[in-house]
């Protein structure tokens, strides 16, 4: 019995709906939610790899010969399906000046070409990611150092300067060792852009 002049309690709140659900209906809606995730992720389309647009390489090359003077190669005449797809020139490992450029080969692989004037030993080594020397070849009419059999599948050609302020150039690929070839058989010296 309430005591006068005191209110009464407040009435219990009623018990929530979703507390008195059982492990089958909360089952089935798992299921219905799983299935609309299913839906969701076969209609939604995916890319494999991000396409990279292509860039001015040989511009940026002829640029680069004008400002360093230096006798900057790059490959002509490869046919469709070599797409440039990334063109700098930034100091590299141990800080030496690199010309860098990427290239997409015809069957989907990547050639990182670089090149630079007196590199250090790091900075071959990191080019060549790492890799043993294996032995020379011959290309495009020139003595090629190749790379290849170390921690990584990938193959690497160097070529040295042959005179006096000439450059390293280094070619890596993922791709087939014959489209490496194609690559470097193709370097041929940029003519700088007029000042």
């Amino acid at each position: 019995m309430t005591a006068p002049g005191s209110s009464a309690p407040p009435p219990a709140a009623p018990a929530s709906r979703y507390s008195l659900g059982s492990m089958p209906n909360m089952l089935r809606s798992l299921l219905v939610i799983g299935f609309f995730l299913l839906v969701l992720v076969a209609i939604v389309p995916r890319m494999s790899e991000v396409e990279r647009p292509a860039v001015d390489a040989a511009g940026k090359a002829s640029s680069v010969a004008a400002q360093t003077r230096w006798p900057i190669e790059m490959p002509t005449g490869l046919g469709s399906g070599w797409v440039p797809t990334t063109a700098t020139y930034a100091p590299g490992t141990d800080k030496v000046p690199t010309f860098t450029t990427v290239w997409k080969t015809p069957a989907g692989g990547d050639i990182a070409f670089k090149q630079a004037a007196a590199p250090s030993d790091t900075w071959l080594s990191t080019s060549v990611t790492d890799n043993p020397m294996a032995g020379t070849v011959a290309v495009g009419g020139r003595t090629v150092e190749r790379y290849a059999g170390g921690r990584t599948a990938q193959v690497s050609y160097v070529v040295r300067p042959s005179a006096s302020g000439g450059l390293t150039l280094v070619a890596t690929t993922n791709a087939s060792e014959d489209e490496l070839k194609t690559f470097v058989a193709a370097l041929k010296p940029v003519t700088p852009t007029a000042p």
